[in-house]
């Protein structure tokens, strides 16, 4: 399953700082791992968009609880899973 996370920064840029190292490695591990699919910085500065491949939004948000930021409660996510387009699949079908 594809999931889109939306990761919003909740702590002040000096509490977030010390848990940047970590948080990086991990992350590269995730991607090493094929669970991170992809990562954008947001363009405001406040967090980042994932794409990640998991069996359920439940095992995600699971797996995403390790991430340092999010386990020192300085980083909120918001878990959205998709799917193909309907539009594209009706077409199809039509």
């Amino acid at each position: 399953m594809k999931i889109f996370v939306v990761a919003t920064r909740t702590g002040k840029p000096e509490d977030v700082a010390p848990h940047l190292a970590a948080e990086a490695k991990k992350a590269l591990q995730f991607v090493a791992d094929d669970f991170f699919r992809e990562i954008y910085s947001r363009a405001d500065g406040n967090g980042a968009i994932l794409v990640i491949e998991a069996d359920s939004v439940e095992a995600a948000k699971q797996r995403t609880n390790e991430l340092p930021l999010v386990a020192a409660g300085l980083l909120d996510l918001d878990f959205y899973p998709v799917g193909p387009y309907r539009g594209i699949v009706a077409l199809a079908e039509g």
